[in-house]
């Protein structure tokens, strides 16, 4: 992969999984209700998910791209469920206390963030449409797609560790106004449901 075929693609990454999204709003949620530390979990389980996905996105783009037709209505409704649930979960959770004996809240955990990944259709549609413009132009080799998974999941996980800190940053914000701040974060994931529904 040439030099500035690279930069392009990691200026594409970072602009495109930074912007608020499922994983960042639940990360920024994470962080702000359970601290940083609590949050890592959750967070390397999108990693791991995220660049399982842009393997089989690179791998796979060709099929896929034959295949997406058929298939993105049905990856649209099952990642807008999931979203969702994990919206209303937000919605719906109590603030988490200073005692662990007493918390009634849990973390999400690694598997919750691993799985996300196959049902986000921001990150599956990023993926695909990464690879057909970075990389398929200039020939699909091994070493070309496996730079390409792992600039794309580095670029998230920068995103990332910036929207969990900020949240960690306003733990004791959220402990003062947790429910507004859960609702707030619900509604951004609510609205995430609607851009992959209707826009």
């Amino acid at each position: 992969m040439q030099l500035s075929i690279f930069f392009s693609l990691t200026a594409y990454a970072c602009a495109t999984t930074w912007s608020p999204g499922p994983n960042n709003i639940l990360l920024l949620t994470s962080g702000g209700q359970f601290g940083f530390k609590k949050t890592l979990p959750l967070m390397r389980g999108i990693w791991a998910g995220l660049i399982t996905v842009m393997v089989i996105c690179g791998f796979g783009c060709a099929f896929l791209g034959s295949l997406i037709p058929s298939v993105e209505k049905y990856a649209r409704l099952t990642g807008a469920a999931y979203i969702l649930w994990l919206g209303f979960k937000t919605l719906t959770r109590p603030v988490s206390s200073s005692d662990p004996k007493s918390e009634k809240a849990v973390p999400l955990r690694f598997i919750n963030g691993f799985l996300l990944q196959f049902l986000n259709v921001k990150i599956l549609m990023l993926g695909i449409a990464a690879y057909c413009s970075f990389v398929l132009p200039y020939g699909t080799t091994v070493p070309a797609t496996l730079i390409f998974a792992v600039a794309m999941a580095a670029c998230a996980a920068t995103g990332n560790l910036i929207w969990a800190a900020a949240g960690s940053l306003l733990f004791p914000v959220y402990r003062r106004h947790y429910r507004a701040f859960n609702v707030i974060m619900a509604l951004l994931l609510f609205w995430c449901v609607y851009k992959i529904l209707f826009i």
